[in-house]
Parts: structure tokens; sequence; C-alpha cells
């Protein structure tokens, strides 16, 4: 979600006031996203996570993450 259609639909998300998890490999573009969709709607909740789908030990500990954080997954 920090470039094209990915960071396109997190925005409109955000629009609608949904809370958004942004995995990146890239957590300092990530971050940058963040405070772009932030700037526009300054109410919602957005969680960078690191992510490398190149590497099963990331997809592991961004899912064992994401799991801990108890918050429902509900667009993937």
């Amino acid at each position: 979600a920090t470039s094209g259609i990915g960071a396109e639909t997190a925005r409109v998300l955000a629009k609608r006031g949904l809370r958004i998890v942004i995995p990146a490999r890239n957590v300092k573009s990530a971050s940058e996203m963040k405070a772009r969709i932030q700037k526009e709607n300054p109410e919602v909740e957005i969680i960078v996570m690191e992510l490398d789908l190149g590497s099963f030990a990331s997809i592991r500990r961004f899912c064992s993450a994401f799991l801990s954080s108890g918050l429902p997954l509900n667009i993937l």
C-alpha cells in the first residue's frame, strides 16, 4: 500500500473511516504513506507493519504480530 493501486485503495478506505493496516517491506515508505493519508483524514487509525513477501520468516513474524494484535481481518 505504498504506491499504485495499493496506496489508492488505502487512501479511499481511510476516507470511509476504516482502520488500515499497511504491510510493507519498506517501513519508511509505508510511514510516509501513512502521513499523507492522515493529512487528509487525521482521525483514521493506520498501523504500519513490516512484511517482506519474499521471506517466509518475515511472513511468519507478520502473521504472528497481526494475530496477537486482536484486530479483525475484514478485507485482504
